[in-house]
């Protein structure tokens, strides 16, 4: 994407995101469910971007996992405390199942903040996701699997990096070079969606999730379709 496409797309989502906030659309808006579970599988979060405008992939992404019988919950990206309560609520009341986050532009940001303040109340996350982070903050050590969609060129989205401890898998997916893809449609990426929903219920399907974390491996591909899927 061209500095000016950016420029235009950015002058574009600060005139819609005013509109959104006249029609009454707050950050602070209530999680919406988007399957019923009694007990739920694990803990599933998708974190909207900026404006909650650009994000309708996650919103994908949570319809299919529902399809599948897997409850996942919609936030903004503005709530991340109510996105630690809920989450440390649960691991109390149904005991410690797994954590998956996942999050576009803003919100990928907002994910990589909660993982880390989970570490601080002594609770791994298994798997997450974050795609076109503007500002990412390093891994945390308690994540078990990162994988983290950017762009090396052409696009808003930069690489993760590992904090200091981390131990888990965490691989970078440059999507520079995937052609019409770009910061606010990348969620919506067909190849990218099916490779986060089969990782999703493959871990979720696993007997037990594993509590220790392998060697430290950080990997980066050029093309979604060679990322590691283990």
């Amino acid at each position: 994407m061209t500095p000016r496409i950016e420029s235009i797309c950015l002058i574009a989502a600060l005139l819609l995101g005013a509109a959104a906030s006249t029609l009454g659309w707050h950050g602070d808006a209530f999680a919406q469910e988007h399957a019923n579970s009694s007990r739920p599988r694990g803990d599933i979060v998708l974190v909207r971007g900026g404006f909650n405008i650009f994000s309708e992939g996650l919103d994908s992404i949570a319809g299919k996992l529902a399809r599948r019988g897997i409850a996942a919950r919609l936030y903004r990206h503005r709530q991340g405390s109510q996105i630690v309560d809920s989450i440390l609520e649960n691991q109390k009341r149904y005991g410690k199942h797994p954590i998956i986050l996942i999050g576009h532009s803003w919100g990928a940001n907002r994910i990589l903040n909660v993982a880390r303040i989970l570490s601080g109340h002594g609770l791994k996350v298994r798997y997450v996701v974050t795609i076109a982070a503007t500002n990412p903050s390093p891994a945390s050590r308690n994540i078990q699997k990162l994988t983290n969609y950017y762009f090396k060129h052409n696009g808003w989205g930069e690489p993760v990096e590992a904090a200091v401890g981390f131990r888990g898998s965490l691989t970078n997916v440059d999507m520079s070079t995937t052609a019409e893809v770009h910061h606010f449609n990348v969620d919506d990426y067909p190849q990218l969606q099916s490779q986060i929903i089969n990782n999703v219920v493959r871990l979720l399907r696993a007997k037990k999730v594993t509590q220790r974390m392998s060697g430290k491996r950080v990997a980066h591909s050029a093309a979604v379709g060679t990322m590691p899927e283990g």
